[in-house]
């Protein structure tokens, strides 16, 4: 029983802690500029730079779309396949694991590994931080 009562408290921190990354995650992908090319005068060497900085710019923010929606989706079955797990252990009579429900915290593990590890990677740099915004009468701290 108590080592039931470990899995299920494990699967409830894990549950939260990729909800919470995800959640980091998705704030990351914050409003930003809208990337167009603006030609104000200069060289065309400057124009090519700028052409070629916002192509990376737009790769990178294609790059990040990609781990965000990849990270969702596995966070989307790393719940769900934590959530059959406990169903499992609930109705199993026994104190032990089944080889069954062995594998499938296997897989949750392994899940939760590939969600933190998209967690810390990011293309391009990281999140933007953005100054608070404090309403008026309340002086800001600089």
């Amino acid at each position: 029983m108590r080592s039931i009562q470990r899995l299920r408290n494990a699967a409830k921190v894990i549950t939260a802690l990729v909800l919470t990354g995800a959640l980091l995650g998705w704030a990351q992908f914050g409003s930003r500029g809208t990337g167009q090319i603006t030609r104000q005068g200069g060289s065309d060497d400057t124009y090519a730079a700028n052409a070629n900085a916002t192509w990376d710019a737009k790769r990178m923010k294609a790059l990040n779309a990609d781990r965000h929606k990849s990270m969702v989706s596995d966070t989307e079955k790393l719940v769900k396949l934590a959530r059959e797990l406990d169903a499992e252990v609930a109705s199993n009579p026994t104190e032990e694991l089944t080889p069954q429900e062995m594998h499938q915290v296997a897989t949750i593990e392994k899940l939760a590994h590939n969600v933190k590890t998209k967690m810390a990677q990011s293309f391009g740099g990281g999140p933007e931080l953005k100054p608070p915004v404090f309403p008026s009468g309340v002086p800001s701290v600089e």
